[in-house]
Formats: C-alpha cells, sequence, structure tokens
C-alpha cells in the first residue's frame, strides 16, 4: 500500500511539473506578427503630452498610447487573485519615433526592437537608435470598469466614451482621487498629473443607465416596505392569538 501511495504522488507531481513546463513552452516566446501588425480599432492619439493615455470605447477594446522616451523597456502584465501575474495581451502594436514616424510590429522587430511573453510578462524591449518614442496598442476592457498598473511614471488621462460620466458617487468611482476631469468634444477625460504606483481604475457609466438604476432603487424600495408591513402584521395576528389562548402578553413583547 505505502509503494502505491509512493508511486501516486511520485505521479501527480510529475504531471504537475510537467503541465508547468508545458505552459511555460506555449505561453513564452514572441507574440505572433499578425497580432501585433493588426490593424486598430481606430486611430491612436499619438500627439498627447501625457505620459500614458488611454482612450476607451463602448466596445470591448480600448486603446493606450505610452511615452517611452525615458525607459530600455516596458514590462506589461496583470494582476489575478489566484494565478498571480499574468501576460497583458494586446494587438495592433505601434510606435512612434520622435520624428513622427509610424512602424508596425514587424518593422519594430526588423529594426531591432523586441515583443516576447512569458507566462507572467509581455515585454516590450527598445533597439539603441529609439530613443524618445512612444508606443501604442489595442486591449480588451469595458468602460464601465477600467483598470490598468502604473507601467510607466508620471502624468495619465483617461478619455471616456460619449455619454459616460463618473460624477454619481454609487456608480461612478475614479483612482487615484487627485484627479481632474475637463471636457474635450463632448466627451469626460480624466487626468492625473502625476502617478507613480499601484493602479488607474475608472468606473464609469452611461447617463441614461441612471433611470434604470432609479428603477431598481425604487423597487428594492417598495419592497422592503411591503415586506416590513407584512412582518408587523404577522406579529400583531400572533399578539391576539397568544391573548385568546388566554397567555400574557405584554406590549413589549
Amino acid at each position: 500500500m505505502n509503494r502505491r501511495l509512493a508511486f501516486a504522488t511520485a505521479l501527480v507531481l510529475l504531471l504537475v511539473v510537467s503541465a508547468g513546463c508545458l505552459t511555460y513552452v506555449t505561453d513564452g516566446g514572441e507574440v505572433a506578427n499578425e497580432t501585433l501588425d493588426a490593424d486598430p480599432p481606430r486611430e491612436y492619439g499619438f500627439e498627447t503630452d501625457r505620459d500614458a493615455a488611454f482612450d476607451l470605447s463602448t466596445g470591448t477594446q480600448y486603446t493606450a498610447v505610452y511615452d517611452v522616451s525615458e525607459i530600455d523597456e516596458l514590462r506589461l502584465y496583470r494582476q489575478t487573485p489566484y494565478a498571480g501575474d499574468q501576460p497583458l495581451e494586446f494587438e495592433a502594436f505601434r510606435y512612434q519615433y520622435p520624428g513622427g514616424e509610424v512602424i508596425n510590429g514587424s518593422e519594430f522587430r526588423a529594426r531591432g526592437g523586441e515583443v516576447d511573453r512569458t507566462p507572467d510578462e509581455t515585454w516590450i524591449r527598445f533597439a539603441d537608435d529609439m530613443d524618445g518614442g512612444k508606443v501604442a496598442f489595442s486591449a480588451a476592457g469595458s468602460p464601465r470598469r477600467f483598470t490598468t498598473l502604473t507601467y510607466v511614471e508620471g502624468s495619465y488621462a483617461v478619455t471616456l466614451p460619449p455619454g459616460f460620466s463618473t460624477d454619481f458617487p454609487i456608480v461612478g468611482h475614479v483612482s487615484p482621487r487627485d484627479y481632474e476631469i475637463e471636457t474635450v468634444e463632448d466627451r469626460d477625460r480624466i487626468t492625473w498629473d502625476s502617478v507613480t504606483g499601484g493602479a488607474v481604475v475608472v468606473q464609469s457609466y452611461r447617463e441614461t443607465d441612471l433611470l434604470v438604476f432609479g428603477v431598481i432603487l425604487l423597487v428594492a424600495v417598495i419592497a422592503a416596505a411591503v415586506g416590513t408591513a407584512y412582518f408587523r402584521r404577522q406579529l400583531v395576528e400572533l399578539r391576539e392569538r397568544r391573548r385568546e389562548m388566554g397567555l400574557d402578553v405584554s406590549d413589549d413583547e
């Protein structure tokens, strides 16, 4: 029995180690050129004066532009509660030189840049002649709950889709707190002068959603009132029955 138990334990450990190695092989390596060279969902805002700028849409993708003039490499990852760090997946990669020339992922690699993915992160490394440029890509994200880690330090901006807001405190939330909101072409833009760590979180809502929230709140209030009235009525009936049975019942009971 002991030999069988030891053999079973060793077999399980072997499977675990093998699975880990297989994950590393399948998840690691270069990101496919087809993914990097894909067409972006909309034009990238390279003209931004922010160190990191995000443009949210009503769809399932956002665009990001990073000023990478002060760094040699960019580590992109997302934190999960159970699986630890996971690589940030993105597509439609573009690099802009200081002079304004924009190249795609294949050209970026051909000129000495690297885009590699491991089980824990995605790395973007720049060639020696790529100082002072900007990186842009598209990734999956919702405007109702947008979160990004601080991959670069400096000034940040998050532009909401048309018709979205964060003003209502119950359904709207922004972090870090030292932010300002400006209106740019009928869209709210949330800005921070300095973000040095942690995560940027923007929870927004469509302004027409407030009517839905109001109806839900009204229904909840009515249900609570009806439930309370029913409970009080049951107590009164129970007190009357006890009195009919000849039991002493005080008002406090």
